[in-house]
């Protein structure tokens, strides 16, 4: 008869439980959607505790906030379920000890712990983007290059991604060929001196520091290494290089290292994560275990039918087929609209009309799409047909204007030398404190190697500034210092004082405005925020408030509870699941993304994004397109994505809901040979006229070509068509070759292969 306490094992499949009861040495967990990852990792940390790890010994890292704590709740539940007392055998509280989190929140903790080795202050502050791109245009004028033809968001991208392949400023100078890289390499080193002046460290440093250290100094990277002896990573997929570094160094000397993933829903290359990293674990630990987890419990068979056939047309991938014990369910549906209107009425409507049937509520709908500007014309039509619904776009409480300003006040006082929050709230409320006496505030204080702040409280020894001014900078600054005397109390009461001795919140009541009541209370909801977090751990300080809002993620906002139709991105969309999903505008341009269509690569991963999207479908699954759609303040005749073509027609339903009987072109027509690009054409002719030329195009067999194309030239090589022109075979194209410049050909001579992802 099993041991009472091996409970924990009787609900698993056969690999589930081998990679569960797996013992020392590295182990690959390739597990597919709904294969129930997130209970075979919480079930092994379980299990090493049972077998006498202590917890502290173990570390597990995801990617999101949401993910850490439910993997935290689960190993608790598990464990105390077999022993109601103190299951860890410990005086300290559990979830102190055993550390679940995200890359980014260990990233953190890693550079408080070692902020003596690593020369940091203790109370640095977390940038968030928008303070980053501030920092950035600050190092551009101190170098001399705030002259517009380069903007500080593609000089703050192209810092990102050095830091995240590990580039210091030195290394990326000296890889530095172009004459925007040169630019980069100027402002970089500026841009480093600037947050350390600040005490600051932007998102990407919570990786970046710690890989480096881990890296460079080999004592401290074998001492972390010794404390964890178990390391697992969820989501190895979206790992970049900065991740791979770090996950490789703590597990150097104890090798026991467990990883969970699936290539197929590796969707994040944009933001630096390699696929490779899980493609390529054997070649990093040769004698590493791979257990596979294709049994599917989330969605019905007619769903992962169509996703799996849609996933095999990629090449990055570890092959293997999604099984299920689910019903076989309804086929997925393809719906076809006439315009992008319709598509947003026709899905509220027939969410609308689910829930009056009784047959849903409206929680259990999802509408994706590959890019948020495409949700307006949803989000008009789920109010005017009266459907609740969330969008999930990150922490927007947290970004208005008020907040911002209350948490401007809340970081200063952590970090003194914080010169953004300073500049921010020095005048909020108004304290008749000028820009010109900011300045000549700054020009004292920059010579001297003082903050803003500590300038202000010696603002009596600044001439050039005077009068009122000159009090409310001193005043200010002991403002300052009486509410950062404050910060050991609880993180709710901290925020109280700020409101009430900072005159913010007078300012807003005093008004008669009904904005400014609504920001009142949103900044006293700014309270009850703070409360209810430092609830669920009366250790946790207005710091831990702080690094918890910078540090969330889209995801981390979106409520499960509330009976609304949840509304996301697709990358928003990762690890969470719905019983009926719809994923609107699948067209060429827009998924795939006219960006992705330069390289098989790229296309590869739009194609994941899909994947991810369809396989978050538990029951129903509708993948919309219309052939109009009004889109960036242009109306575009809209070609059906490719990967619709690339599900087979037999496995799913087509339904035409247009309000129009004009023939829509099918995916076969339009795709004649092997084209992969965009097919979108801006319409300039009257909406009768439209068709006509459609039907032109299509019998001369030339709707092959379209702007954006990406061909192949037996002479030029690989090219992108830039503009076409004329009707049928005396139709003329422009080419970009990246060897050769443009060349302009006739469509019905040019020798031209359009790429595909089958090539």
């Amino acid at each position: 008869m099993p041991d009472a306490q091996d409970a924990y094992l009787d609900d698993l499949t056969d690999p589930q439980r081998e990679a569960v009861l797996h013992g020392d040495g590295p182990l690959l967990i390739l597990a597919g959607p709904g294969s129930g990852k997130t209970r075979v990792i919480t079930r092994r940390i379980a299990h090493l505790i049972r077998q006498g790890v202590r917890p502290q010994q173990i570390l597990a890292m995801t990617f999101t906030n949401k993910a850490a704590a439910e993997m935290r709740q689960r190993v608790w539940q598990q464990l105390s379920n077999a022993e109601k007392e103190d299951p860890f055998g410990v005086i300290l509280p559990p979830h102190r000890m055993l550390r679940v989190s995200t890359f980014h929140s260990f990233g953190v903790y890693f550079l408080r712990v070692h902020r003596e080795r690593l020369d940091l202050d203790k109370n640095f502050t977390i940038y968030d983007q928008s303070d980053r791109n501030k920092m950035v245009r600050s190092a551009l004028q101190a170098a001399g290059l705030d002259n517009g033809r380069i903007t500080p968001d593609a000089v703050e991208s192209a810092i990102s991604r050095a830091k995240n392949q590990l580039l210091t400023a030195d290394q990326y100078a000296r890889q530095a060929g172009d004459y925007f890289s040169q630019v980069v390499a100027q402002v970089y080193p500026i841009y480093e001196k600037k947050m350390r002046e600040a005490n600051a460290l932007d998102f990407d440093d919570l990786l970046f520091w710690p890989a480096l250290a881990l890296k460079s100094d080999e004592e401290l990277r074998a001492d972390v290494d010794a404390r964890y002896r178990y390391v697992l990573v969820d989501e190895y997929q979206d790992t970049n290089k900065a991740q791979y570094e770090i996950v490789r160094r703590l597990c150097q000397d104890e090798r026991n290292l467990c990883v969970v993933g699936d290539p197929d829903q590796s969707i994040y290359k944009w933001r630096g994560s390699d696929i490779k990293n899980i493609l390529d674990f054997e070649r990093d630990y040769p004698d590493a275990r791979i257990i596979t987890l294709e049994e599917n419990f989330r969605s019905t068979r007619a769903i992962l039918m169509a996703a799996d056939s849609l996933i095999a047309h990629n090449r990055q991938r570890k092959p293997k087929r999604m099984t299920t014990h689910n019903a076989a369910g309804a086929p997925a549906r393809v719906l076809s609209f006439e315009t992008g209107l319709e598509e947003a009425e026709g899905i509220a409507r027939q969410i609308r009309e689910a829930v009056q049937s009784g047959r849903r509520r409206y929680r259990d709908f999802a509408v994706f799409m590959r890019v948020n500007a495409l949700s307006r014309n949803l989000e008009t039509e789920l109010v005017k047909q009266r459907v609740p619904f969330q969008m999930v776009r990150g922490l927007a409480f947290f970004e208005r204007k008020e907040n911002r300003d209350v948490l401007a006040y809340l970081r200063l006082l952590v970090n003194p030398r914080d010169n953004l929050s300073f500049a921010r709230v020095v005048n909020e409320p108004p304290r008749g404190i000028g820009k010109v006496s900011l300045d000549h505030l700054a020009a004292y204080a920059e010579p001297r190697e003082l903050s803003l702040l500590d300038a202000a409280a010696q603002a009596d020894k600044i001439p050039a500034i005077k009068g009122r001014a000159n009090l409310a900078l001193r005043g200010f600054a002991r403002l300052i210092q009486e509410l950062t005397a404050l910060l050991d109390q609880p993180a709710d009461e901290v925020i109280r004082q700020v409101i009430e001795r900072s005159g913010y919140g007078r300012m807003l009541e005093n008004s008669g405005e009904q904005e400014d009541q609504d920001r009142l209370a949103n900044i006293e909801e700014l309270i009850t925020a703070a409360k209810q977090f430092v609830a669920e751990d009366p250790e946790r300080t207005i710091v831990d408030f702080l690094e918890n809002i910078t540090l969330a993620s889209d995801v981390d906002s979106w409520d499960e509870k509330q009976d609304c139709v949840s509304v996301m991105t697709l990358h928003a969309a990762k690890g969470l699941e719905f019983p009926a999903v719809y994923i609107l505008a699948m067209e060429q341009g827009l998924l795939p993304h006219e960006r992705s269509t330069k390289t098989n690569e790229d296309l590869e991963e739009e194609r994941r994004l899909a994947f991810v999207g369809m396989t978050r479908a538990q029951e129903e699954l509708s993948l919309c397109h219309s052939r109009l759609r009004e889109f960036r303040g242009q109306t575009m005749y809209a070609v059906p994505s490719m990967f619709l073509e690339e599900i087979p027609s037999d496995i799913v339903e087509t339904v035409d809901l247009s309000s129009s009987g004009a023939r829509k072109p099918r995916p076969q027509d339009i795709w004649r040979g092997e084209p992969t690009s965009p097919g979108w054409k801006e319409i300039g002719l009257p909406p009768k006229k439209r068709d006509s030329e459609l039907a032109a195009q299509l019998d001369a067999g030339t709707a092959t070509y379209a702007a954006g194309m990406v061909v192949r030239h037996e002479q030029y090589g690989m090219g992108k068509i830039t503009h076409v022109s004329g009707y049928g075979a005396m139709r003329k194209l422009k080419i970009r070759f990246a060897t050769a410049g443009e060349r302009s050909f006739m469509a019905g001579k040019a020798k031209l292969e359009i790429m595909h992802s089958h090539t």
